[in-house]
């Protein structure tokens, strides 16, 4: 389902922007429950590459911002329960979704994302679902190809006016390539309460512990002799990464009347990430071949909304204060061979952000209506040298960067079922810690050369509804200065340059229909042209960025009549992406490609039991295709490989109470 309007502030507030909506049962129903790439290519404008590499995440991007992190997600917000999963200088990680616990999911686009503040590509909200009434309790494992296997378990319920439910999972894969075996045990709890009728409290809590293997990119001629081998240098330094994250938020909510909220919220957690690279990192000025990070965050916000009349018709308002602040100690050593050596790097950073937004929504007649915001953000980096590594001296520094960015746009609604709508804003997007880590010139020391991006974001939309057919239809021109790039990137050491303007225009289709003889399909489709404007890749393309990208669904659902066939249905899909450049200079590109992949289930009910089973298959024609790029790599290694035909086959047992 497809909607426009935006909730920001305690209640919602109708925005001029366009939001897809994926709820629990496209999220989830016949999906490993593993990765955000099984679901969100049914998102126009959004690309999420599974990499095959769980060292490094998922490669994310909305309408080309992220398309060239090497890990994490960089330049779009992400939030999980109303707790923010971005740190604030604007790096999040997808794996700390719990994916099986998962009830639905926002993905916003358009200038309205600015909002959100430094992360100014997109959002995405993630909502873990509701307790269960009555209570109940779910055991789900599924087995595949590699030693691939998942166990979760989830439990929870509703008792009065408290309610909560929570889910541990277990995921382990010896892996498709040489030297990708990952292990992933995720926790994911909330517990809400109403202690009084105007009053509701939230708390959310997730843990993640993740290792695993790091295989790297191929050349094209690795990759054509064997897509599942690895560089020497991979084995004989034994690449891999752990990650260790623990976060906790709490939301509190009041309602003074029927037109006034009071929303807050406060969150703090610690990451630890220690990350072998395949060199010894003991020569020149090198920070060593071996990353150990230890990362304590924490934050607070705080946004009340007033609704009213004027000149007889609603309005409604939203103002509010947020602050984050993380603590980073970053060391380096050298790499022995797999074994951590001696001291080569101490650092100690910081980041905060302070930020201060306004909106508001007036409807001026029963048809238009207005809507605008405005935010404030000033983000400070300071980074201090420890006393104790060779490299030490001379390597601080600070820099601050701020920015005011407003957005306005109009919503007129033709007739019943049919809405346009127009909006344009300016966005703020600051690098990371990740892309400030390392100077291009080689030296020791953060990159604070580079510079913020600035965005100017124009959109025009359209959506419809015609009894079963829903559609949607937005266009988009955005301009870029300050365009963030890989410089270039070596054995997982990645660094930053600022590459001039960029300019980037495209558009969002999609369309979701209830089909006869109990037949559903959803079409989505995106066409991204984004070019380099001036400086010293005049006229190319992004890299990372394909420029367009196709996804078709087909479920049928029949009412069979066999107790045994509950709950049947079978799921055709197709994902189609055209090719992606490997680097800013466009020297190289990965081939677009075409993938077909089919789901079926079936579900019995026993009095409070219910079973289900299930069968996937990916990558039905068993086609050869780059799944994902590593930008700029040095050596030529851009390529990460998809796995040929695989299949898992899963059972879920749920007890009611």
């Amino acid at each position: 389902m497809t909607v426009q309007g935006v909730a920001y502030g305690a209640n919602a507030v109708s925005l001029p922007s366009t939001i897809s909506i994926l709820g629990q049962r496209a999220l989830t129903q016949g999906q490993p429950q593993v990765n955000l790439s099984e679901s969100l290519g049914q998102v126009p404008g959004l690309i999420v590459n599974n990499r095959q590499d769980y060292a490094q995440d998922m490669q994310l991007s909305i309408r080309g911002f992220g398309a060239d992190a090497p890990f994490g997600v960089q330049g779009v917000y992400m939030t999980l329960d109303g707790i923010p999963l971005t740190m604030p200088d604007g790096q999040g990680q997808s794996q700390i979704i719990n994916l099986p616990t998962l009830g639905g999911m926002k993905i916003i686009k358009g200038p309205f994302a600015a909002l959100y503040g430094n992360a100014a590509g997109g959002v995405i909200q993630a909502y873990t679902r509701d307790p269960p009434e009555p209570p109940s309790l779910s055991l789900r494992t599924w087995a595949g190809d590699w030693g691939s296997h998942q166990t979760t378990l989830i439990g929870g319920g509703v008792s009065g006016g408290v309610s909560g439910i929570a889910g541990l999972t277990d995921f382990r894969t010896d892996g498709w390539r040489q030297h990708s075996a990952a292990t992933r045990r995720q926790f994911n709890g909330v517990l809400h309460w109403n202690p009084h009728a105007d009053d509701q409290f939230s708390l959310v809590f997730n843990a993640l512990n993740q290792d695993a293997l790091d295989p790297a990119g191929l050349t094209r001629a690795e990759l054509q002799q064997n897509p599942r081998q690895v560089d020497p240098a991979i084995l004989k330094f034994n690449t891999r990464k752990s990650v260790r994250n623990r976060q906790t938020g709490l939301v509190w909510e009041h309602r003074f009347d029927a037109d006034n909220t009071l929303r807050m919220s406060a969150y703090g957690g610690t990451r630890r990430i220690k990350q072998y690279l395949p060199f010894t990192g003991n020569f020149g000025v090198s920070a060593g071949g071996v990353v150990d990070l230890h990362d304590y965050f924490s934050g607070t916000t705080a946004d009340y909304t007033h609704s009213g009349e004027l000149a007889a018709r609603r309005y409604t308002l939203a103002a509010g204060l947020s602050y984050g602040r993380m603590n980073e100690y970053r060391k380096g050593f050298v790499n022995d061979f797999g074994v951590q050596g001696a001291l080569r790097n101490d650092q100690y950073n910081t980041v905060d952000n302070f930020a201060q937004y306004m909106q508001a929504h007036w409807e001026l007649t029963s048809r238009l209506s207005v809507s605008g915001g405005l935010r404030h953000d000033a983000v400070r980096f300071n980074s201090t040298p420890g006393t104790d590594a060779p490299l030490s001296a001379g390597t601080g520094g600070n820099a601050r960067y701020s920015s005011t960015d407003p957005v306005i746009g109009l919503l007129y609604k033709l007739d019943a079922h049919n809405r346009i709508y127009a909006d344009y804003g300016h966005g703020f997007v600051t690098p990371t810690f990740y892309q400030l880590a390392y100077r291009p010139d080689g030296q020791p020391g953060l990159n604070f050369a580079l510079q913020p991006m600035h965005l100017r974001n124009a959109e025009v939309g359209w959506r419809g509804h015609f009894g079963n057919l829903r559609a949607e239809a937005s266009v988009y021109d955005i301009t870029t200065d300050n365009q963030i790039v890989v410089f270039s990137s070596s054995g997982g050491r990645t660094t930053y340059s600022n590459a001039g303007k960029t300019r980037r225009y495209g558009t969002d289709l999609s369309l979701d229909a209830a089909l006869p003889a109990h037949l559903s399909a959803r079409l989505a489709y995106s066409y991204l042209h984004v070019r380099f404007a001036g400086g010293p890749y005049d006229g190319n393309t992004l890299p990372g960025a394909p420029a367009q990208q196709f996804y078709a669904g087909l479920t049928w659902r029949p009412p069979l009549q066999s107790a045994a066939l509950q709950g049947f249905y079978t799921t055709l899909s197709a994902l189609v992406r055209s090719q992606v450049f490997v680097d800013a200079k466009n020297s190289a590109a990965a081939q677009g490609y075409g993938v077909l992949n089919w789901a079926t289930g079936i579900e019995q009910h026993h009095g409070p039991w219910r079973l289900s089973e299930f069968l996937r298959v990916d990558n039905l024609l068993n086609r050869n295709y780059v799944a994902a790029v590593v930008i700029a790599d040095s050596n030529g290694r851009y390529y990460e490989a998809a796995p040929g035909r695989n299949a898992i086959v899963g059972v879920q047992v749920t007890r009611e109470f």
